[in-house]
């Protein structure tokens, strides 16, 4: 589990998920010791926001160029849920 601020997101990985051959919004993509999201910007812009720091890396204008920038070998899409604890106000 990643804590998120207040909330928690739980990583699904039974180690057997295909590696990554591209890139769409919202995958979620582990590689070695960091998660991160693949998300597209208010500016038309895709990154990956990794979520063990809050870091990004990106800024492209688009998802093709975004993976054959920044794709890591044995990166692996997981399935992950965001699970929000406590009571809505």
């Amino acid at each position: 589990m990643l804590r998120l601020g207040g909330r928690m997101m739980e990583i699904i990985d039974k180690g057997s998920h295909a590696l990554v051959t591209e890139y769409s919004v919202g995958d979620v993509i582990r590689m070695d010791n960091s998660v991160c999201v693949i998300v597209k910007t208010p500016d038309d812009t895709y990154l990956k926001a990794y979520l063990n720091d809050g870091s990004a890396t990106g800024g492209y204008g688009s998802l093709k160029n975004l993976y054959y920038e920044t794709h890591v070998s044995g990166e692996r899409k997981v399935k992950a849920a965001v699970v929000i604890e406590g009571e809505a106000k």
